[in-house]
């Protein structure tokens, strides 16, 4: 169940940039990205009886998702969490954050509430290739990612990461490094996302422009299967499809095609 923490990213306020990441615009993938001014504690109680209603013997995963949801002193964060910890309906907690967004005083937070209940910290990378990093203005390096998956794993938390594939410039051979990295890090999960162009991003304006092209559905999907493989049976596989509004999606048209997606990579799996 995605909530709002109500705070933005240092991508955006000017601390690293003012645009955010190339590809990212959050209205596209989080249906709470504008509830940045009502409560934690209101927003639970809207948003658990329709999920209790259609899922009534499920756990509740609170789950902190638009922009940078570390990205506050502690005790603020401390005021933003507590609802979800307290709350009898909510099973575990899932935080959505940057890799320069987890200073020590922060982990030490989530490692205390993981006390309470189960805490996963979700730290985008989304490649493990400097360079596509920079293009990308991204505003951290591989070698922060490392440092801040290591900090919170040490402090007993499990860790989710994001990866996209085909962004500008890569390869197969971008995509399995980046796969080596993740697993090598003994993370817990991963969510893998095709690169999908929205509205009102930089990248947007370059796929307009001609300066990039996207993976074909074949490309992705073999893609997908060839990363799971190196990934191995140690880390868990959330997802590889992404969806966005039909109203902000310019292309590719099979993005939000899951069944479509998850029926050729299981294929693809099999085949081998």
């Amino acid at each position: 169940m995605p909530l709002s923490g109500g705070m933005t990213c240092p991508n955006l306020d000017g601390t690293k940039g003012t645009r955010g990441c190339s590809y990212c615009n959050n209205k596209s993938f989080s249906p709470v990205w504008d509830l940045a001014h009502v409560s934690v504690r209101d927003q639970l109680e809207t948003r658990i009886p329709p999920l209790r209603a259609k899922y009534p013997e499920a756990g509740i995963l609170a789950y902190f998702q638009p922009y940078t949801n570390t990205y506050a002193p502690v005790e603020r964060l401390r005021e933003i969490f507590s609802p979800a910890f307290e709350h009898p309906e909510i099973a575990g907690v899932a935080v959505g954050t940057r890799p320069d967004c987890l200073p020590e005083a922060t982990v030490a937070l989530l490692a205390e509430f993981n006390q309470k209940k189960p805490v996963i910290v979700e730290i985008g990378l989304q490649t493990a290739n400097d360079r596509t990093l920079e293009k990308i203005h991204r505003g951290h390096s591989v070698g922060d990612f490392k440092e801040a998956v290591r900090r919170v794993q040490g402090s007993g938390l499990l860790v989710t990461t994001h990866l996209i594939l085909g962004l500008p410039g890569e390869t197969i051979s971008d995509f399995m490094e980046t796969a080596r990295v993740v697993r090598d890090l003994d993370i817990s999960a991963v969510k893998i996302h095709p690169l999908h162009i929205v509205r009102g991003t930089q990248m947007a304006e370059q796929y307009a422009a001609g300066e990039f092209a996207l993976l074909s559905f074949d490309a992705y999907c073999d893609a997908v299967a060839s990363v799971i493989r190196v990934l191995g049976p140690g880390v868990a596989i959330e997802r590889f499809s992404g969806e966005s509004p039909d109203d902000l999606l310019i292309a590719p048209d099979w993005s939000g095609n899951r069944n479509q997606i998850v029926a050729r990579v299981e294929a693809n799996l099999q085949s081998f």
